[in-house]
Protein backbone atom coordinates (compact mmCIF):
# COMPACT_ATOMS: atom_id res chain seq x y z
CA UNK A 1 0.00 0.00 0.00
CA UNK A 2 1.35 3.18 -0.64
CA UNK A 3 1.53 6.65 1.63
CA UNK A 4 3.26 9.27 0.33
CA UNK A 5 5.79 10.80 2.60
CA UNK A 6 3.72 13.92 3.49
CA UNK A 7 1.48 11.71 5.65
CA UNK A 8 4.50 9.79 6.94
CA UNK A 9 6.02 12.97 8.58
CA UNK A 10 2.72 14.24 9.55
CA UNK A 11 1.20 10.87 11.19
CA UNK A 12 4.61 10.34 12.56
CA UNK A 13 4.85 13.52 14.07
CA UNK A 14 1.40 13.89 15.60
CA UNK A 15 1.20 10.04 16.94
CA UNK A 16 5.03 11.12 18.54
CA UNK A 17 3.04 14.20 20.38
CA UNK A 18 0.24 12.06 21.49
CA UNK A 19 2.20 9.98 23.08
CA UNK A 20 4.18 12.52 24.80
CA UNK A 21 1.32 14.08 25.78
CA UNK A 22 -0.56 11.32 27.08
CA UNK A 23 2.77 10.14 29.38
CA UNK A 24 3.07 13.79 30.40
CA UNK A 25 -0.33 14.62 31.31
CA UNK A 26 -0.26 11.25 33.33
CA UNK A 27 2.78 11.52 34.79
CA UNK A 28 2.26 15.55 35.98
CA UNK A 29 -1.12 14.45 37.67
CA UNK A 30 0.13 11.09 38.92
CA UNK A 31 3.14 13.05 40.95
CA UNK A 32 2.05 16.32 40.88
CA UNK A 33 -1.53 16.36 41.60
CA UNK A 34 -1.15 13.08 44.32
CA UNK A 35 1.48 15.09 46.17
CA UNK A 36 -0.91 17.79 46.63
CA UNK A 37 -3.89 15.47 47.48
CA UNK A 38 -1.68 13.62 50.06
CA UNK A 39 -0.24 16.72 51.64
CA UNK A 40 -3.84 18.77 51.85
CA UNK A 41 -5.47 15.38 53.09
CA UNK A 42 -2.41 15.34 56.26
CA UNK A 43 -3.16 18.88 56.54
CA UNK A 44 -7.06 18.46 57.20
CA UNK A 45 -6.48 15.81 59.32
CA UNK A 46 -3.77 17.21 61.58
CA UNK A 47 -5.83 20.28 61.92
CA UNK A 48 -8.87 18.36 62.69
CA UNK A 49 -6.94 16.53 65.59
CA UNK A 50 -5.76 19.69 66.62
CA UNK A 51 -9.66 20.89 67.13
CA UNK A 52 -10.22 17.84 68.73
CA UNK A 53 -8.04 17.82 71.58
CA UNK A 54 -9.35 21.88 71.72
CA UNK A 55 -12.78 20.61 72.29
CA UNK A 56 -11.99 17.92 74.85
CA UNK A 57 -10.00 20.53 76.51
CA UNK A 58 -12.82 22.85 77.01
CA UNK A 59 -14.87 20.53 77.82
CA UNK A 60 -12.88 19.05 80.17
CA UNK A 61 -12.44 22.15 82.01
CA UNK A 62 -16.10 22.66 81.88
CA UNK A 63 -16.21 19.38 83.89
CA UNK A 64 -13.66 19.83 85.99
CA UNK A 65 -15.38 23.37 87.29
CA UNK A 66 -18.93 21.51 87.38
CA UNK A 67 -16.72 18.97 89.94
CA UNK A 68 -15.03 21.27 91.69
CA UNK A 69 -18.37 23.31 92.10
CA UNK A 70 -19.77 20.75 92.85
CA UNK A 71 -17.64 19.35 95.77
CA UNK A 72 -16.32 22.16 97.48
CA UNK A 73 -14.85 19.62 100.14
CA UNK A 74 -11.90 19.02 97.44
CA UNK A 75 -8.99 20.43 98.24
CA UNK A 76 -7.46 21.52 94.86
CA UNK A 77 -4.07 23.85 94.59
CA UNK A 78 -4.99 27.73 94.13
CA UNK A 79 -2.86 27.87 90.92
CA UNK A 80 -4.62 25.13 89.91
CA UNK A 81 -8.32 26.40 90.80
CA UNK A 82 -7.33 29.45 89.40
CA UNK A 83 -6.77 28.24 86.01
CA UNK A 84 -9.73 26.25 85.86
CA UNK A 85 -12.49 28.91 86.83
CA UNK A 86 -9.83 31.43 85.24
CA UNK A 87 -12.05 32.97 82.01
CA UNK A 88 -9.26 34.24 79.78
CA UNK A 89 -7.79 30.33 79.54
CA UNK A 90 -11.23 29.63 78.41
CA UNK A 91 -11.35 32.65 75.69
CA UNK A 92 -8.10 31.71 75.27
CA UNK A 93 -9.30 28.09 74.04
CA UNK A 94 -11.67 29.05 72.32
CA UNK A 95 -9.10 32.10 69.86
CA UNK A 96 -7.21 28.83 69.32
CA UNK A 97 -10.17 26.62 68.05
CA UNK A 98 -11.42 29.65 66.07
CA UNK A 99 -7.71 30.45 64.90
CA UNK A 100 -7.09 26.51 63.75
CA UNK A 101 -10.90 26.97 62.05
CA UNK A 102 -9.71 29.71 59.79
CA UNK A 103 -6.44 27.70 59.29
CA UNK A 104 -7.89 25.00 57.90
CA UNK A 105 -10.29 27.09 55.64
CA UNK A 106 -7.41 29.25 54.24
CA UNK A 107 -5.19 25.55 53.49
CA UNK A 108 -8.76 24.43 51.36
CA UNK A 109 -8.88 27.20 49.74
CA UNK A 110 -5.08 27.32 49.08
CA UNK A 111 -5.41 23.53 47.79
CA UNK A 112 -8.48 24.65 45.72
CA UNK A 113 -5.84 27.07 43.94
CA UNK A 114 -3.64 24.84 43.83
CA UNK A 115 -5.93 22.75 42.17
CA UNK A 116 -7.34 25.04 40.05
CA UNK A 117 -3.83 26.42 39.12
CA UNK A 118 -3.25 22.53 37.62
CA UNK A 119 -6.67 22.54 35.83
CA UNK A 120 -5.30 26.09 34.38
CA UNK A 121 -1.84 24.40 33.44
CA UNK A 122 -3.54 21.84 31.32
CA UNK A 123 -6.18 23.90 29.55
CA UNK A 124 -2.99 25.86 28.94
CA UNK A 125 -1.18 22.30 27.83
CA UNK A 126 -4.53 21.69 25.67
CA UNK A 127 -4.47 25.05 23.85
CA UNK A 128 -0.44 24.76 23.10
CA UNK A 129 -1.29 21.46 22.01
CA UNK A 130 -3.99 22.45 19.01
CA UNK A 131 -1.45 25.40 18.22
CA UNK A 132 1.13 22.39 17.85
CA UNK A 133 -1.12 20.05 15.86
CA UNK A 134 -1.58 23.40 13.87
CA UNK A 135 1.60 23.90 13.59
CA UNK A 136 2.23 20.52 12.22
CA UNK A 137 -0.27 20.76 9.81
CA UNK A 138 1.59 23.76 8.16
CA UNK A 139 4.72 22.17 8.53
CA UNK A 140 3.30 19.22 6.73
CA UNK A 141 1.78 21.58 3.86
CA UNK A 142 5.32 23.18 3.71
CA UNK A 143 7.11 19.77 3.57
CA UNK A 144 4.50 18.77 0.96
CA UNK A 145 5.27 22.36 -1.18
CA UNK A 146 9.33 22.57 -0.63
CA UNK A 147 10.15 18.91 -0.70
CA UNK A 148 7.41 16.40 -1.51
CA UNK A 149 6.01 18.18 -4.68
CA UNK A 150 9.35 18.73 -6.09
CA UNK A 151 9.99 14.95 -5.17
CA UNK A 152 6.90 14.08 -6.48
CA UNK A 153 7.78 15.65 -9.81
CA UNK A 154 10.85 13.75 -9.86
CA UNK A 155 9.48 10.38 -9.33
CA UNK A 156 6.35 10.76 -11.85
CA UNK A 157 9.37 11.94 -14.84
CA UNK A 158 11.42 8.79 -13.21
CA UNK A 159 8.59 6.32 -14.39
CA UNK A 160 8.00 7.62 -17.33
CA UNK A 161 11.92 7.79 -18.24
CA UNK A 162 11.86 3.76 -17.31
CA UNK A 163 9.15 3.32 -19.77
CA UNK A 164 11.35 4.96 -22.04
CA UNK A 165 10.05 8.00 -22.66
CA UNK A 166 13.32 10.60 -22.80
CA UNK A 167 11.11 13.38 -23.82
CA UNK A 168 10.33 14.45 -21.13
CA UNK A 169 11.82 17.31 -18.51
CA UNK A 170 10.90 18.25 -14.83
CA UNK A 171 9.53 22.03 -15.05
CA UNK A 172 11.90 24.36 -13.24
CA UNK A 173 11.04 27.40 -11.09
CA UNK A 174 11.27 30.56 -13.34
CA UNK A 175 13.26 33.86 -11.95
CA UNK A 176 13.13 32.96 -8.58
CA UNK A 177 14.99 34.60 -6.13
CA UNK A 178 15.33 31.54 -3.82
CA UNK A 179 17.28 28.59 -4.94
CA UNK A 180 17.27 25.10 -2.46
CA UNK A 181 19.24 21.98 -2.74
CA UNK A 182 16.28 20.26 -4.65
CA UNK A 183 15.90 22.87 -7.20
CA UNK A 184 19.47 21.71 -8.13
CA UNK A 185 18.75 18.34 -7.88
CA UNK A 186 16.08 19.05 -10.08
CA UNK A 187 18.47 21.07 -12.56
CA UNK A 188 21.22 18.02 -12.68
CA UNK A 189 18.18 15.14 -12.90
CA UNK A 190 17.26 17.72 -16.26
CA UNK A 191 20.74 17.96 -17.52
CA UNK A 192 21.47 13.47 -17.08
CA UNK A 193 18.17 12.94 -19.15
CA UNK A 194 19.87 15.35 -21.64
CA UNK A 195 23.41 13.28 -21.54
CA UNK A 196 21.64 10.18 -21.24
CA UNK A 197 18.89 11.24 -23.65
CA UNK A 198 22.27 11.96 -26.03
CA UNK A 199 24.20 8.84 -25.23
CA UNK A 200 20.82 6.61 -26.58
CA UNK A 201 21.07 8.77 -29.52
CA UNK A 202 24.11 7.65 -30.45
CA UNK A 203 24.04 4.34 -29.31
CA UNK A 204 20.67 4.03 -31.18
CA UNK A 205 22.63 5.77 -34.68
CA UNK A 206 25.66 3.07 -34.36
CA UNK A 207 23.04 0.25 -34.09
CA UNK A 208 21.23 1.33 -36.94
CA UNK A 209 24.66 1.97 -39.04
CA UNK A 210 25.93 -1.75 -37.42
CA UNK A 211 22.36 -3.12 -38.77
CA UNK A 212 22.61 -1.13 -42.27
CA UNK A 213 26.04 -2.02 -42.74
CA UNK A 214 25.22 -5.58 -42.05
CA UNK A 215 21.85 -5.45 -43.88
CA UNK A 216 24.24 -4.38 -47.07
CA UNK A 217 26.16 -7.54 -47.10
CA UNK A 218 24.58 -10.25 -49.83
CA UNK A 219 25.72 -12.88 -47.87
CA UNK A 220 23.43 -14.05 -45.02
CA UNK A 221 25.00 -12.86 -41.21
CA UNK A 222 24.40 -13.96 -37.83
CA UNK A 223 25.58 -13.30 -34.41
CA UNK A 224 25.61 -16.23 -31.69
CA UNK A 225 26.25 -16.44 -28.35
CA UNK A 226 27.39 -19.52 -26.22
CA UNK A 227 23.57 -19.83 -25.45
CA UNK A 228 22.48 -20.43 -28.81
CA UNK A 229 21.08 -17.01 -28.95
CA UNK A 230 21.09 -14.98 -32.07
CA UNK A 231 22.73 -11.35 -30.81
CA UNK A 232 22.24 -9.65 -34.20
CA UNK A 233 21.63 -10.78 -38.16
CA UNK A 234 21.00 -8.82 -41.19
CA UNK A 235 18.05 -8.92 -43.95
CA UNK A 236 19.78 -11.64 -46.01
CA UNK A 237 19.86 -14.08 -43.17
CA UNK A 238 16.27 -13.62 -42.48
CA UNK A 239 15.47 -14.24 -46.39
CA UNK A 240 17.58 -17.76 -46.10
CA UNK A 241 15.81 -18.29 -43.02
CA UNK A 242 12.07 -17.78 -44.30
CA UNK A 243 11.18 -16.07 -40.47
CA UNK A 244 10.76 -12.69 -39.67
CA UNK A 245 13.59 -10.39 -37.57
CA UNK A 246 13.45 -11.92 -33.87
CA UNK A 247 16.71 -11.75 -32.11
CA UNK A 248 14.92 -13.33 -29.41
CA UNK A 249 15.00 -16.62 -31.13
CA UNK A 250 17.77 -19.23 -30.65
CA UNK A 251 19.55 -20.46 -33.55
CA UNK A 252 18.72 -23.96 -33.96
CA UNK A 253 14.84 -22.92 -33.78
CA UNK A 254 15.24 -20.36 -36.51
CA UNK A 255 17.41 -22.19 -38.81
CA UNK A 256 15.66 -26.13 -38.06
CA UNK A 257 12.73 -25.19 -36.16
CA UNK A 258 13.36 -27.22 -33.01
CA UNK A 259 13.40 -26.39 -29.20
CA UNK A 260 16.27 -28.01 -28.70
CA UNK A 261 19.81 -27.62 -29.77
CA UNK A 262 20.46 -29.54 -33.42
CA UNK A 263 21.38 -33.22 -32.88
CA UNK A 264 25.35 -33.85 -33.04
CA UNK A 265 24.01 -37.15 -34.91
CA UNK A 266 22.61 -34.91 -37.88
CA UNK A 267 23.95 -31.76 -37.90
CA UNK A 268 27.47 -30.52 -37.72
CA UNK A 269 26.74 -27.21 -35.25
CA UNK A 270 29.28 -25.05 -35.50
CA UNK A 271 28.07 -23.32 -32.29
CA UNK A 272 29.35 -27.07 -30.71
CA UNK A 273 32.22 -27.08 -32.47
CA UNK A 274 33.64 -23.49 -31.78
CA UNK A 275 32.69 -23.36 -28.19
CA UNK A 276 32.70 -26.30 -26.59
CA UNK A 277 35.11 -27.86 -28.90
CA UNK A 278 37.10 -24.77 -29.36
CA UNK A 279 37.58 -25.30 -32.72
CA UNK A 280 38.61 -22.68 -34.85
CA UNK A 281 36.91 -21.82 -38.16
CA UNK A 282 34.29 -23.90 -39.39
CA UNK A 283 32.75 -24.50 -43.22
CA UNK A 284 29.61 -26.30 -43.39
CA UNK A 285 26.54 -26.85 -45.27
CA UNK A 286 22.88 -26.83 -44.51
CA UNK A 287 19.48 -26.67 -45.22
CA UNK A 288 17.31 -24.11 -43.55
CA UNK A 289 13.52 -25.59 -42.72
CA UNK A 290 11.79 -22.22 -44.07
CA UNK A 291 13.45 -23.35 -46.98
CA UNK A 292 14.41 -26.75 -47.30
CA UNK A 293 15.16 -27.15 -51.33
CA UNK A 294 18.12 -24.89 -50.69
CA UNK A 295 21.73 -25.40 -49.70
CA UNK A 296 23.52 -23.20 -47.58
CA UNK A 297 26.91 -22.52 -47.30
CA UNK A 298 27.75 -21.72 -43.76
CA UNK A 299 31.58 -19.92 -42.81
CA UNK A 300 31.57 -19.68 -38.87
CA UNK A 301 34.52 -18.13 -36.95
CA UNK A 302 35.05 -17.34 -33.29
CA UNK A 303 34.28 -13.34 -31.91
CA UNK A 304 35.52 -12.75 -28.51
CA UNK A 305 34.23 -9.50 -27.22
CA UNK A 306 35.73 -7.92 -23.99
CA UNK A 307 38.01 -10.52 -23.21
CA UNK A 308 35.54 -12.88 -21.55
CA UNK A 309 32.51 -12.76 -23.78
CA UNK A 310 32.24 -15.25 -26.80
CA UNK A 311 30.50 -15.19 -29.71
CA UNK A 312 30.30 -16.82 -33.36
CA UNK A 313 30.61 -15.26 -36.42
CA UNK A 314 28.15 -16.84 -39.33
CA UNK A 315 28.79 -16.05 -43.14
CA UNK A 316 25.85 -18.00 -44.86
CA UNK A 317 25.66 -17.98 -49.04
CA UNK A 318 22.86 -19.38 -50.64
CA UNK A 319 24.40 -21.82 -53.14
CA UNK A 320 21.17 -21.15 -55.57
CA UNK A 321 23.38 -17.70 -56.07
CA UNK A 322 26.26 -19.71 -57.45
CA UNK A 323 24.34 -21.55 -59.44
CA UNK A 324 22.34 -18.27 -60.98
CA UNK A 325 25.41 -16.83 -61.23
CA UNK A 326 26.73 -19.99 -63.48
CA UNK A 327 23.91 -19.48 -65.50
CA UNK A 328 24.26 -16.16 -66.39
CA UNK A 329 27.85 -17.35 -67.19
CA UNK A 330 26.30 -19.90 -69.72
CA UNK A 331 23.78 -17.56 -71.39
CA UNK A 332 26.61 -14.93 -71.23
CA UNK A 333 29.09 -17.75 -72.87
CA UNK A 334 25.95 -18.70 -75.09
CA UNK A 335 25.27 -15.37 -76.40
CA UNK A 336 28.82 -14.55 -77.24
CA UNK A 337 29.26 -17.85 -79.18
CA UNK A 338 25.70 -17.19 -80.73
CA UNK A 339 27.12 -13.81 -81.41
CA UNK A 340 30.40 -14.64 -83.37
CA UNK A 341 28.71 -17.84 -85.72
CA UNK A 342 26.19 -15.20 -86.12
CA UNK A 343 29.03 -13.00 -87.37
CA UNK A 344 30.55 -15.55 -89.16
CA UNK A 345 27.59 -17.62 -90.55
CA UNK A 346 25.63 -14.88 -91.60
CA UNK A 347 27.50 -12.26 -93.77
CA UNK A 348 28.82 -15.94 -95.69
CA UNK A 349 25.21 -16.81 -96.07
CA UNK A 350 23.50 -14.16 -96.88
CA UNK A 351 26.34 -13.86 -99.58
CA UNK A 352 26.09 -17.20 -100.77
CA UNK A 353 22.14 -16.40 -100.77
CA UNK A 354 22.21 -13.35 -102.82
CA UNK A 355 23.90 -15.51 -105.29
CA UNK A 356 21.81 -17.64 -105.10
CA UNK A 357 19.43 -15.74 -106.18
CA UNK A 358 20.77 -13.65 -109.02
CA UNK A 359 21.54 -17.04 -110.33
CA UNK A 360 17.66 -18.18 -110.18
CA UNK A 361 16.40 -15.34 -111.11
CA UNK A 362 18.95 -14.33 -114.21
CA UNK A 363 19.11 -18.22 -115.40
CA UNK A 364 16.08 -20.11 -114.17
CA UNK A 365 13.78 -17.65 -113.84
CA UNK A 366 12.03 -18.37 -116.92
CA UNK A 367 12.81 -22.13 -116.73
CA UNK A 368 9.42 -24.58 -115.76
CA UNK A 369 9.21 -25.24 -111.19
CA UNK A 370 9.36 -28.84 -112.12
CA UNK A 371 12.75 -28.77 -114.05
CA UNK A 372 15.47 -31.13 -112.19
CA UNK A 373 18.16 -28.06 -112.11
CA UNK A 374 15.67 -25.46 -110.93
CA UNK A 375 14.31 -27.55 -108.14
CA UNK A 376 17.64 -28.50 -106.75
CA UNK A 377 18.83 -24.80 -106.72
CA UNK A 378 15.24 -24.27 -105.14
CA UNK A 379 16.04 -26.72 -102.54
CA UNK A 380 19.76 -25.34 -102.40
CA UNK A 381 17.95 -21.83 -101.52
CA UNK A 382 15.32 -23.52 -98.84
CA UNK A 383 18.27 -24.82 -96.97
CA UNK A 384 20.75 -21.98 -97.01
CA UNK A 385 17.44 -20.12 -96.07
CA UNK A 386 17.63 -23.07 -92.62
CA UNK A 387 20.56 -21.90 -92.16
CA UNK A 388 20.78 -18.28 -92.02
CA UNK A 389 18.05 -19.21 -89.07
CA UNK A 390 20.04 -21.57 -87.23
CA UNK A 391 22.22 -18.57 -85.82
CA UNK A 392 18.90 -16.63 -85.19
CA UNK A 393 17.20 -19.00 -82.91
CA UNK A 394 20.72 -18.73 -80.78
CA UNK A 395 20.42 -15.46 -80.38
CA UNK A 396 16.64 -16.11 -79.50
CA UNK A 397 17.45 -18.39 -77.14
CA UNK A 398 20.19 -16.66 -75.37
CA UNK A 399 18.39 -13.09 -75.85
CA UNK A 400 17.15 -12.16 -71.75
CA UNK A 401 14.24 -9.82 -71.23
CA UNK A 402 15.49 -9.17 -67.73
CA UNK A 403 13.09 -9.39 -65.14
CA UNK A 404 10.47 -8.14 -67.14
CA UNK A 405 8.24 -11.86 -67.94
CA UNK A 406 6.15 -11.68 -71.20
CA UNK A 407 3.89 -14.60 -72.27
CA UNK A 408 5.45 -17.36 -73.86
CA UNK A 409 4.16 -19.88 -76.27
CA UNK A 410 4.83 -22.82 -74.99
CA UNK A 411 5.09 -24.93 -77.77
CA UNK A 412 6.80 -22.79 -79.78
CA UNK A 413 10.06 -22.43 -77.51
CA UNK A 414 9.83 -26.13 -77.64
CA UNK A 415 10.15 -26.70 -81.00
CA UNK A 416 13.29 -23.92 -81.58
CA UNK A 417 14.83 -25.73 -78.42
CA UNK A 418 13.88 -29.16 -80.51
CA UNK A 419 15.46 -27.56 -83.54
CA UNK A 420 18.55 -26.26 -81.94
CA UNK A 421 19.42 -30.27 -79.94
CA UNK A 422 18.14 -32.12 -83.39
CA UNK A 423 21.04 -32.60 -84.98
CA UNK A 424 22.67 -33.66 -82.03
CA UNK A 425 20.01 -36.03 -81.14
CA UNK A 426 19.82 -38.12 -84.51
CA UNK A 427 23.37 -37.94 -84.52
CA UNK A 428 23.36 -40.25 -81.07
CA UNK A 429 20.62 -42.31 -82.89
CA UNK A 430 18.06 -40.79 -80.45
CA UNK A 431 14.38 -39.73 -81.33
CA UNK A 432 12.77 -36.79 -80.47
CA UNK A 433 8.66 -37.03 -80.50
CA UNK A 434 7.29 -33.83 -79.38
CA UNK A 435 3.01 -34.27 -78.31
CA UNK A 436 1.60 -30.92 -77.88
CA UNK A 437 -2.10 -31.15 -76.56
CA UNK A 438 -2.53 -27.61 -78.34
CA UNK A 439 -0.71 -24.93 -80.33
CA UNK A 440 -1.94 -21.96 -77.81
CA UNK A 441 -0.89 -22.97 -74.79
CA UNK A 442 1.11 -19.76 -73.12
CA UNK A 443 2.44 -19.17 -69.34
CA UNK A 444 4.03 -15.88 -68.05
CA UNK A 445 8.06 -16.03 -67.93
CA UNK A 446 11.42 -15.17 -69.53
CA UNK A 447 11.44 -17.04 -72.42
CA UNK A 448 15.05 -17.33 -72.70
CA UNK A 449 14.88 -18.97 -68.82
CA UNK A 450 12.19 -21.26 -70.17
CA UNK A 451 14.56 -22.21 -73.65
CA UNK A 452 17.09 -22.94 -70.60
CA UNK A 453 14.98 -25.05 -69.13
CA UNK A 454 14.08 -27.10 -71.97
CA UNK A 455 17.74 -27.54 -73.44
CA UNK A 456 18.96 -28.46 -70.07
CA UNK A 457 16.49 -31.43 -69.90
CA UNK A 458 16.53 -32.41 -73.26
CA UNK A 459 20.49 -32.73 -73.18
CA UNK A 460 20.45 -34.63 -69.77
CA UNK A 461 17.64 -37.26 -71.25
CA UNK A 462 19.90 -36.87 -74.57
CA UNK A 463 22.58 -38.49 -72.46
CA UNK A 464 20.89 -41.00 -70.44
CA UNK A 465 19.75 -42.44 -72.98
CA UNK A 466 21.78 -45.11 -75.38
CA UNK A 467 21.57 -45.21 -79.10
CA UNK A 468 18.37 -46.03 -80.82
CA UNK A 469 16.18 -44.45 -77.39
CA UNK A 470 13.66 -42.01 -77.41
CA UNK A 471 12.59 -39.22 -76.05
CA UNK A 472 8.89 -38.05 -75.50
CA UNK A 473 7.58 -34.19 -74.97
CA UNK A 474 4.13 -33.76 -74.00
CA UNK A 475 2.30 -30.84 -73.32
CA UNK A 476 -1.08 -30.04 -71.83
CA UNK A 477 -3.22 -28.46 -69.62
CA UNK A 478 -5.18 -30.70 -66.70
CA UNK A 479 -8.40 -29.69 -65.44
CA UNK A 480 -6.95 -27.01 -62.82
CA UNK A 481 -5.92 -25.47 -66.15
CA UNK A 482 -2.25 -25.75 -65.09
CA UNK A 483 -0.04 -26.23 -67.95
CA UNK A 484 2.04 -29.46 -67.88
CA UNK A 485 4.97 -30.38 -69.70
CA UNK A 486 6.80 -33.83 -69.31
CA UNK A 487 10.40 -34.87 -70.85
CA UNK A 488 9.83 -39.25 -71.04
CA UNK A 489 12.66 -41.21 -72.50
CA UNK A 490 14.16 -44.19 -72.77
CA UNK A 491 17.53 -43.79 -70.93
CA UNK A 492 19.35 -45.43 -68.45
CA UNK A 493 17.16 -44.28 -65.44
CA UNK A 494 17.72 -42.70 -61.87
CA UNK A 495 18.70 -44.71 -58.64
CA UNK A 496 16.39 -44.51 -56.04
CA UNK A 497 19.03 -43.24 -53.08
CA UNK A 498 19.79 -40.08 -56.09
CA UNK A 499 16.52 -38.90 -56.47
CA UNK A 500 16.46 -36.74 -53.71
CA UNK A 501 19.33 -35.34 -54.33
CA UNK A 502 19.31 -34.70 -58.08
CA UNK A 503 18.42 -30.97 -58.10
CA UNK A 504 21.64 -30.59 -55.47
CA UNK A 505 23.81 -28.14 -56.57
CA UNK A 506 27.03 -29.89 -58.08
CA UNK A 507 25.49 -33.31 -57.75
CA UNK A 508 25.71 -35.24 -61.19
CA UNK A 509 24.18 -38.61 -62.20
CA UNK A 510 26.39 -38.98 -64.88
CA UNK A 511 27.50 -42.95 -65.44
CA UNK A 512 30.89 -42.60 -66.84
CA UNK A 513 33.31 -39.78 -67.01
CA UNK A 514 32.68 -38.85 -70.42
CA UNK A 515 29.26 -37.69 -69.67
CA UNK A 516 29.36 -36.74 -66.47
CA UNK A 517 28.48 -32.83 -66.27
CA UNK A 518 28.99 -30.27 -63.54
CA UNK A 519 25.53 -31.04 -61.88
CA UNK A 520 24.54 -27.48 -62.18
CA UNK A 521 21.63 -28.08 -65.37
CA UNK A 522 19.04 -29.78 -63.45
CA UNK A 523 19.82 -26.89 -60.15
CA UNK A 524 19.37 -24.42 -62.75
CA UNK A 525 16.10 -25.71 -64.03
CA UNK A 526 14.77 -26.03 -61.09
CA UNK A 527 15.70 -22.55 -59.65
CA UNK A 528 14.25 -21.02 -63.05
CA UNK A 529 10.57 -23.23 -62.64
CA UNK A 530 10.13 -22.30 -59.23
CA UNK A 531 10.69 -18.16 -59.68
CA UNK A 532 7.94 -18.58 -62.01
CA UNK A 533 6.10 -19.71 -59.66
CA UNK A 534 5.94 -23.42 -60.71
CA UNK A 535 7.33 -26.66 -60.45
CA UNK A 536 9.63 -29.49 -61.42
CA UNK A 537 9.17 -33.37 -59.86
CA UNK A 538 10.79 -36.53 -61.89
CA UNK A 539 9.76 -40.06 -61.65
CA UNK A 540 12.59 -42.85 -62.94
CA UNK A 541 13.00 -46.42 -63.03
CA UNK A 542 16.48 -48.06 -63.21
CA UNK A 543 17.49 -49.19 -66.33
CA UNK A 544 13.99 -47.86 -68.21
CA UNK A 545 13.52 -44.27 -67.94
CA UNK A 546 13.25 -41.15 -66.44
CA UNK A 547 10.58 -38.38 -66.81
CA UNK A 548 10.56 -35.18 -65.63
CA UNK A 549 6.99 -33.17 -65.61
CA UNK A 550 6.73 -29.24 -65.71
CA UNK A 551 4.04 -27.70 -64.09
CA UNK A 552 3.58 -24.05 -64.51
CA UNK A 553 0.03 -22.08 -63.11
CA UNK A 554 -2.29 -20.44 -65.40
CA UNK A 555 -1.71 -16.79 -66.36
CA UNK A 556 -4.23 -15.52 -64.65
CA UNK A 557 -3.04 -17.12 -61.45
CA UNK A 558 0.54 -16.04 -61.61
CA UNK A 559 -0.70 -12.66 -62.04
CA UNK A 560 -1.77 -12.48 -58.74
CA UNK A 561 1.35 -13.35 -57.25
Amino acid sequence: MFVSLNRKIIYSILLLFLITSIIFVYTFYLIYGTKIQEEQLYNIQRNQQYIDLLYKNINTSKELRRIVTDNPHIKIDPAVRSSIFSSNNEQKQFDQLTAEQKQISETSESFDKRYNAIYESLKIFGISSVLLVLSIIMLGYLISWWILAPLNKISSVSAEVSKGNLNLRIEQKKNSLFVDELDYLINTFNQMLDALQNVISEVKDKEAFLQALIDSIPDGIRVIDKDYNIIIANKAYYRQAGTKAQNSLKCYEASQGTDKPCSPELFHCPVREIMHKRRGNVKVVQQFCGHPDRHLSINAAPLIYSGSRQYIVESIRDLSEDINFSHQQKLSSLGFLSTSIAHEMKNHLGALRIILERLIQKFYQDKPDDSDDKKMLTLIYSELINCIDVPERLLKLTRSSGEKYQEINCAESICDVINLVDFEAKSAGIGIDFRPERKDLFIKGNEADFKMVVINIILNALKATNNGGSITISLWQDKSRSIKVSFADTGVGIAPENLSRIFDPFFSNGQDGSKKGTGLGLSIAKSIVEKTGGHISVESTLGKGSCFTLSFPPIKKLAKK
